[in-house]
């Protein structure tokens, strides 16, 4: 019995599809080393879904050059950048679904293996890691971890959501789900410009029957510059979506708030 579940394991392990997003928009300075990123994984089955809103520069030729066999490449027919990750979602065939933007990048050739892995032998619905932000035009240079600062394993969700009310957040670009769980909690709420992927993790993290892991591992490296501290009006218009959320899910928003911009300070100094 130990035998064929084994060979059960590691067969399922390898039929299990991972479909990681993408959106463009004239990303030709980064996508190069994104696409390598995936190009170099040693997980076979990954779908690698490119979402482009129309980019003018040699983006799509990068992507073309530099991707994975089984690579799909659309043109954006929705608004927003939300609105691009839900159309992407539908479009999957992956059982588990992960995001990498266009100017990230995976830290080696065996995150998605682990994490396939770790999906299939412990039975997950969601899992989350660690990021390093790096220098805009140098991803060698690490500027900033964003550490979640958890023991590795299965996670309460009771724990993380009052975690959660208490300013804490995975990282969004870590965050690895059953493409099933959709069907549950929604997609992006589209409506909202720069918080939605914060309402979606809330969302997801508060439904009590779904499996959480936490991979304790750096997997993703992110540039610094996202569009959430581009400028004055995008930093109020966040917080004024976080604490819209907040309310919407019977949080303290002041408490919130300030404890979730105050545990960014320390990701500088680790």
């Amino acid at each position: 019995d130990y035998f064929l579940n084994y060979i059960f394991c590691i067969h399922f392990i390898h039929i299990m599809q991972v479909s990681l997003i993408t959106c463009t928009n004239n990303s030709e300075k980064t996508i190069k080393d994104c696409c390598l990123s995936i190009f170099s994984q040693t997980y076979e089955n990954i779908e690698h879904i490119i979402l482009d809103k129309n980019s003018q520069d040699e983006t799509i030729s990068i992507v073309k050059k530099y991707g994975r066999k089984n690579l799909k490449i659309y043109q954006q027919k929705s608004f927003g950048i939300y609105g691009a990750l839900n159309e992407s979602m539908k479009m999957s065939n992956g059982n588990i679904i992960g995001i990498l933007h266009s100017d990230d990048e995976l830290i080696d050739k065996d995150i998605i293996k682990i994490i396939a892995e770790k999906f299939s032998n412990k039975n997950l619905d969601v899992l989350f890691s660690n990021i390093y932000y790096t220098k805009k035009n140098d991803t060698s240079k690490i500027v900033r971890k964003w550490v979640s600062n958890l023991k590795e394993g299965i996670q309460s969700n009771y724990s993380l959501n009052k975690k959660i009310e208490n300013g804490w957040m995975p990282p969004h670009t870590t965050l690895f789900f059953r493409k099933d769980l959709l069907n549950d909690i929604g997609y992006y709420n589209e409506n909202l410009k720069i918080s939605s992927d914060y309402d979606f993790i809330i969302r997801l993290f508060k439904n009590e029957k779904i499996k959480i892991f936490f991979l304790n591992k750096f997997t993703v490296k992110m540039r610094l510059g996202g569009k959430s501290n581009k400028g004055i009006k995008n930093i109020f218009t966040k917080m004024n979506e976080d604490y819209k959320i907040m309310k919407k899910h019977n949080f303290k928003p002041l408490k919130t708030i300030f404890f979730k911009n105050i545990s960014k300070i320390k990701q500088f100094f680790i």
